[in-house]
């Protein structure tokens, strides 16, 4: 599993967010990647002090975070209901539905303005 770390103004983790590595990849292939420029700075991590890249979560960048997961929800919304069909099995419910969890879980965190940073 990889994940993608949240930060308060204070700099201390608010939630950690994992997700499979097929996830990951769609997500670094897309245009989430190309929001906002990682800057290097010192964040508390598990009871230490760390300097990682994060994002600053601020005016545009954050606009544009919430912009991009909703358009991605509605594909997935979309792509999930294509799949399924009038009755979908458990195990293909969950597996048609998990990007749209984890897209609605990163846009709460990214439009929660207690949020400052985003480690990638």
């Amino acid at each position: 599993m990889l994940e993608m770390t949240f930060y308060s103004h204070d700099k201390d983790t608010v939630e950690v967010v994992e997700f499979s590595e097929e996830f990951y990849k769609w997500l670094i292939n897309s245009d989430f990647s190309k929001i906002g420029k990682s800057e290097e700075k010192e964040m508390k991590g598990d009871e230490e002090v760390v300097k990682i890249p994060v994002v600053v979560l601020e005016g545009q960048n954050r606009r544009k975070f919430s912009n991009f997961f909703r358009d991605a929800i509605v594909q997935a919304s979309d792509d999930m209901l294509s799949k399924l069909g009038n009755s979908p099995s458990k195990q293909e419910y969950l597996d048609a539905s998990y990007s749209l969890k984890m897209l609605q879980e990163l846009r709460k965190f990214v439009e929660d303005e207690k949020i400052k940073y985003l480690s990638r």
